[in-house]
């Protein structure tokens, strides 16, 4: 048991649902914060790996909203990642 407060708002459950480490956020100068895995840059020569800190993640998840909102009026089923069995999300 990791002692933080259980999420109950919708934002607090999908960012908590993350798995996070240690690293440095590709969005804003954070560095030596907690961070997780959104994306990546892919080219010919290979696969960059992006990371944002939670509130880059929290940013994108509410912009993403409201693309959403401007684009469909109708409810979405929104998928957020599962953490490994025995594993808690940090």
């Amino acid at each position: 048991m990791t002692g933080l407060p259980v999420p109950r708002d919708r934002m607090g459950v999908l960012l908590a649902a993350y798995q996070y480490e240690l690293g440095s956020c590709f969005r804003c100068p954070r560095k030596g914060t907690q961070v997780t895995r959104i994306g990546e840059i892919t080219s010919d020569e290979g696969e960059t790996p992006l990371y944002a800190c939670r509130e880059c993640v929290q940013e994108l998840l509410v912009m993403h909203e409201r693309a959403m909102e401007r684009i469909s009026p109708h409810p979405r089923i929104v998928q957020i990642p599962r953490a490994s069995r025995g594993v808690e999300a940090t």
